[in-house]
Formats: C-alpha cells, structure tokens, sequence
C-alpha cells in the first residue's frame, strides 16, 4: 500500500525535459533528456518534452524511443520563446534544461512561472541561477584562470560521475570487462556523434593510413550527417575492411568489440569510457578539448596530438587505458541527476 501511494503521489508531478537537437548541433543533448525521462517515467513521473531543432532529429528520437518501449511526448519549439510560451502553458512541477539556449533571461522567466530548474553544463554564476547545476567539467571562465567562481544555486554538481550513459553501454561494459584486451589493435571504430559537424570523421582516416596493418574499420555515420567520407576511406580500402553502419541500433556491440575508437570529446567519450574502449579524441571545439584533457590526465583517453600507433598498439597501454576508463565512469550518473531532479520536489 506505501508503493502504490508513493507512485501515485509520483504521477502529481510532471517533469519537463528542454533540449535541443539539429544537424548543427547533434544528438546529444536530446538523447541524454531521453534517458532521464524513461527513469524518471519508472519511478512514477509524469514526463513531456520540448526540443528547439528539426524534426528529422526529433522524428529519430521518438523513433529511438518507439525501440525501446518508451513513450517520449515531446514538442518542437522554433525559438526558446516559443519555448518559454509552451512552458506556461504546461505548467511542470520542474524543468530539465540541456542545451546551449540557457541564459540569465531563460531562468528570470521561468522563475517568473514558479517552476525550479535542473540544468546540465552551465557556466554562468550571475543571478537568477538554477535550483541545480551538473557539470561534467566548469568551463566557467574563472574556473579556466583558476579562481573560484561564486555559485548562487542551491545546489552544484561537478564531475565525470554524473555522465548519462545509456542501458545498452552499460551492458556493453560487463561484456567487454570479460573479455579483455586483444594482443593487438584489429577492430577501429570512428564514432563522431549523430552529425560530425566538424568533419572529424575524415580526420580518423587520415590518421589510420599512417599506420601499418591490415584494420577492420567500423564508420558510424549518426542520423544527421551530411559530409561524405568516401575520399578519406579511399586510401584503406586497399588494405583495410571498411564497414558503415548508418544510425546502428545495437551501437553498445560496436563498442564492445572494438580494440580503439576515435570520437569527440562529449557524450559518445563518455560512452567508450564507460564501456573501457581505449579512446582517441578529436575534439571539435576548446570546450570538447579541455573536457578530454580532463579526462586524459586521469589516463582515460588519448588527444589525438598525442597518440601514436607504438603506444596504442601495446596491449598493456591499452588495458591501462581501458582501467581508468571504466574508473571515471561508472555507468550511474543518470541515476544521481534523477536523485537531484526528486530533491527539488521536495
């Protein structure tokens, strides 16, 4: 009787998750939104959703979501006014804000509807402030001169431990545990997210046909690329196998079998190291490149100026590597961000 009221109390609180997704700026904020949903949704939740995007990223999201016997009611919004319209509209009970549309403004205006707010990588610390802030790493600028920036916010949270890493990668983790590292580098896996806006993917092969050996490479290509890459896989082909996968469903095998993998410095970074796939980096911008860093320092990752294939051929630098991985990432970080989600309904 307890469990039947505490989840019907549950189910008097919506949950509002505002993303944004678009072939400019990729997957990655929506789907993490996605994962926190479907885990506030099992615990007794009422979830929607508002993306500021396309809707051919959307459409793969609810497709994403179809799979997984999930339901994502979710809205596109043209501009964050519109946005902040629905929003009055809606009336949640708390706000989820991922995005690089979060300002000052955005929070006044929530604030000015009574609704607290929960928002991932943000870097300002003048007021009005979120209820909650969860940074992966502080790019706030006082942070980056090594001074203390003031936090207003009632609550902040910082650190590799709060990465939302999907069901599918944590399985993917235990497996790839079991089985160890190969003797040496067969597998490359090139992961750049749903749109490689910067075109890093090309990058990978250039680096790859430096190297000697015969490579079976495994291409990602996420739901909004737009680039080719057929003239920088074309060196390999002599040599190499090269397989694309276009929007895989099953990505956590991909990961699982591979002995190397380069990828951006965010969420599909996150995913390798929790799974424990020695990763190569190649940022596409300062704020990607100082996240990996950070993590690199930790002996988690590799910034491709610093990779060379002696290095990564030796079995030993790539077990440690996959050690560490699994050591900053543990695969529960959705988990602690849907704890601090319930806090502020309390």
């Amino acid at each position: 009787m307890q469990i039947l009221m505490m989840v019907s109390s549950h189910s008097n609180h919506k949950v509002l998750f505002l993303n944004e997704a678009s072939s400019l700026i990729g997957m990655g904020h929506i789907v993490r939104s996605q994962v926190l949903a479907r885990i506030m949704c099992s615990r007794g939740y009422r979830i929607s959703g508002i993306t500021l995007g396309d809707r051919k990223a959307v459409s793969f999201a609810e497709e994403r979501a179809k799979r997984e016997n999930f339901e994502w009611p979710v809205r596109i919004a043209q501009d964050i006014r519109q946005a902040i319209e629905s929003l009055s509209n809606d009336r949640p009970s708390v706000i989820l804000m991922d995005g690089s549309f979060v300002s000052p403004s955005v929070l006044e205006r929530c604030a000015g509807i009574g609704v607290p707010t929960v928002v991932l990588d943000y870097f300002i610390s003048e007021p009005p402030m979120p209820a909650a802030v969860i940074n992966l790493i502080d790019h706030h600028p006082a942070s980056i001169s090594g001074e203390q920036p003031s936090r207003e916010c009632k609550t902040y949270c910082e650190g590799p431990q709060y990465a939302i890493i999907r069901n599918e990668f944590i399985e993917a983790r235990a497996r790839r545990t079991a089985r160890g590292e190969r003797a040496t580098v067969k597998n490359i896996l090139i992961a750049f997210g749903g749109a490689d806006p910067s075109g890093n993917s090309h990058r990978a092969f250039e680096m790859i046909l430096q190297w000697p050996g015969e490579f079976v490479v495994d291409l990602i290509i996420g739901p909004l690329f737009t680039s080719k890459i057929e003239p920088s896989a074309a060196g390999l082909q002599n040599r190499c196998v090269i397989r694309e996968h276009k929007s895989p469903e099953r990505m956590g095998e991909l990961f699982e079998d591979a002995d190397l993998l380069f990828c951006g410095g965010g969420g599909t970074l996150l995913e390798a190291l929790c799974v424990g796939v020695p990763a190569i980096v190649i940022a596409q911008n300062d704020a990607e490149l100082r996240h990996a860093r950070s993590l690199a320092d930790r002996h988690a990752c590799l910034i491709s100026g610093d990779a060379d294939w002696e290095f990564v051929n030796r079995i030993e630098n790539r077990r440690k590597l996959s050690v560490s991985a699994r050591g900053c990432i543990d695969g529960r970080g959705a988990e602690r961000i849907c704890d601090i989600i319930e806090q502020q309904l309390n």
